[in-house]
């Protein structure tokens, strides 16, 4: 049965997530990644989330900048051409007396997982990884947890022989169902029906396969709208929660047909990360210093924020210098 309302806040964001949740991120690296929820969580003050997506981006780094997580299992975490994860990096080689754990995985065993999770099966075969150091016990993230934390499966993978065919192995892989999934896109129904365009990438499957499942979109339209746009519905409005209208949701990350990346926030993002204390200083300012994300987003000024705007035929600002150090000054007011 379908709730009759579904629209929350961004304020609300925090009491649907528990500290030591699985929580995933929606999107991929730095696309479509739902920065304005992650952001009210770190300014709530969440602590130990265990962060799952297939692959983690600027949400997973600056999450751990600002202490939110213990645990993080994914095949990449990373700005892309913009950079290195500084604080997630110091997190696993510096831990500072704090239990921080990370798993890796692949692209692909990634997918299955959280495939897997969708499908209500509680694991899934597959020949990859055979061969590989990834399931290699010595270099198991998670061994000292495997058989104590719940949230955390009691072997990281299976080998066994085909039973069906002679001669082959296969792996079996863990699903992966998240406590709470959280996605940013372009549109989202009334009933949670939720338009995307561009890369839809793993967001239906993990939608399907987390107990809680949050949308937030640049904007909330009828059920009637989001009917004429059937085939660029991605996930149904069923497995959908909640949902949230948050303009300019993904920033600093690029939304297919509404903004780029904003390469000035990972210009300066990226600085300040190399340094535990310059860290501080910049969550202090965009992070916990503006009341609201409306006020965020008028730090950033509105000039900046034009300036990201998409082309309405390419998706994307082909105007856009992406290398740091080509950059033309911040657009200011």
């Amino acid at each position: 049965m379908v709730k009759k309302n579904k629209v929350i806040a961004l304020k609300d964001i925090p009491g649907f997530v528990r500290e030591g949740d699985r929580l995933w991120t929606g999107g991929w690296t730095v696309v479509r990644k739902p920065m304005a929820m992650v952001w009210e969580l770190i300014r709530s003050g969440k602590k130990k989330l265990h962060l799952v997506a297939n692959p983690g981006g600027p949400e997973f780094d600056l999450m751990a900048g600002c202490d939110c997580i213990s645990k993080t299992e994914t095949n990449y975490i990373g700005h892309e051409v913009f950079g290195h994860p500084y604080n997630w990096r110091r997190k696993l080689d510096e831990p500072d007396g704090e239990e921080f754990y990370h798993d890796d995985w692949t692209v692909k065993t990634g997918a299955l997982r959280i495939v897997a999770g969708s499908m209500g099966i509680p694991f899934i075969p597959s020949k990859s990884l055979l061969g590989s150091d990834i399931i290699n016990p010595e270099y198991d993230g998670f061994k000292e947890l495997r058989g104590k934390d719940k949230k955390v499966p009691r072997r990281k993978v299976k080998l066994m022989d085909d039973p069906f065919w002679d001669g082959d192995t296969v792996v079996l892989l863990p699903a992966l169902n998240p406590d709470v999934c959280l996605i940013h896109a372009q549109k989202v129904g009334e009933d949670g029906t939720v338009l995307i365009t561009g890369g839809t990438f793993l967001d239906y499957y993990a939608a399907l396969a987390s107990e809680v499942t949050i949308v937030s979109a640049e904007k909330i339209v009828s059920r009637e709208e989001i009917e004429k746009t059937a085939e660029m519905n991605k996930i149904p409005g069923m497995v959908v929660d909640a949902i949230l209208e948050v303009p300019y949701g993904a920033h600093p990350t690029a939304l297919h047909n509404y903004y780029d990346n904003d390469p000035w926030w990972f210009r300066d993002y990226l600085e300040a990360s190399k340094d535990v204390q310059k860290m501080r200083e910049w969550s202090k300012k965009w992070v916990h210093g503006p009341k609201d994300y409306r006020e965020y987003l008028e730090l950033l000024g509105k000039k900046r924020l034009k300036k990201l705007c998409a082309d309405g035929q390419k998706g994307y600002n082909p105007e856009m210098k992406r290398r740091l150090d080509r950059l033309e000054e911040v657009p200011s007011e």
